[in-house]
Order: structure tokens, then C-alpha cells, then sequence
């Protein structure tokens, strides 16, 4: 399974609201979707397999920082390997645009942090109580692209 990245328009909005749903304990709501969708740095994405969405990415770019702000693939596709092929599209797409991709989980969100650190992402902080339904705190992760975190540190700090 190869997935695909393609721009999400409006009539997307229903599948990935229906993926949000049934991959997230408290899910976006469709206003959240068309803000990101509306923003000039938004960067909206469906995750497309054989013609189907089985997932998708929401974020923001600011700067020379991407912000991975809502990730997820459809339970059905899920353990297949396509959260991690879907971040590397995403890297590529990036790789001009962005020197670091930053993201907030959920602790408890084991699975997710395991792909993040094989992906590179390395954890900076604690967001404490980040969450709400159920409250959680939150790990704070970035990855360098292209360049080591403390060159873009040392960048960003002007250290």
C-alpha cells in the first residue's frame, strides 16, 4: 500500500471527520477542519489508497517550523505501515518548506510515540495536563529535517 497525498478539499471533510471520530478519544469538530483548511499556512492533506481516504494530516507551517497539529489513519489501515510512509511523504513535501517538524501527543498514546521515535522525533518537553477528555498530559516532540536540532536550536535562538 502506497498512500497518497492530496489536497483536502471540502468534500473530504466528511470521510476524515468519520476517521477522527473512531481513531480519537476527543475528536476535532468540522470547524476545526475548515479553519486549518482556510488558513494560509495551513497544510491539509487526505491520505489516499487505490482511490480511497484512509487517513490524513493537518498542520501548520510558521516559519521555517511545521506543526504537526492532527495525524490519523482509519482503523482498517491501521498496522500496515502507511502512519509511517504518510510522515515521510510529508517530510518530502516539507523538505524545502520546513527544518523542523514539531507535534504534541498524548502519553498515553503508545503506539504513536513509538512511530514518532522511529521517525526521528525526539521528545523536548512535558505539556502538563495538555489535555482534556480525559485529561492527559502531553509529550512535546520535534525532528529535525535536513539538519540536526541543535543547529536549528542555535538558528532559531540566534545562540
Amino acid at each position: 500500500m502506497t498512500p497518497v497525498l492530496v489536497e483536502m478539499i471540502p468534500s473530504h471533510i466528511d470521510r476524515v471527520i468519520k476517521i477522527e471520530r473512531a481513531v480519537y478519544p476527543s475528536p476535532w469538530k468540522r470547524r476545526d477542519f475548515e479553519f486549518a483548511r482556510n488558513r494560509k499556512n495551513g497544510f491539509c492533506r487526505v491520505v489516499m489508497v487505490e482511490c480511497e481516504i484512509v487517513g490524513y494530516v493537518v498542520g501548520f507551517l510558521i516559519d521555517r517550523e511545521f506543526h504537526l497539529a492532527n495525524l490519523a489513519i482509519a482503523p482498517d489501515f491501521q498496522h500496515k505501515g502507511l502512519g509511517r510512509r504518510t510522515l515521510k511523504a510529508v517530510f518530502d513535501l516539507l523538505e524545502t518548506r520546513a527544518r523542523v517538524v514539531s507535534l504534541e501527543v498524548r502519553m498515553s498514546n503508545c503506539a504513536a510515540i513509538d512511530l514518532y521515535k522511529k521517525m526521528g522525533f525526539e521528545t523536548m518537553a512535558i505539556r502538563k495536563a495538555y489535555y482534556t477528555h480525559p485529561r492527559e498530559d502531553a509529550l512535546v516532540m520535534l525532528k529535525p529535517l535536513n539538519t540536526r536540532l541543535s543547529d536549528w536550536v542555535s538558528q532559531v535562538f540566534e545562540v
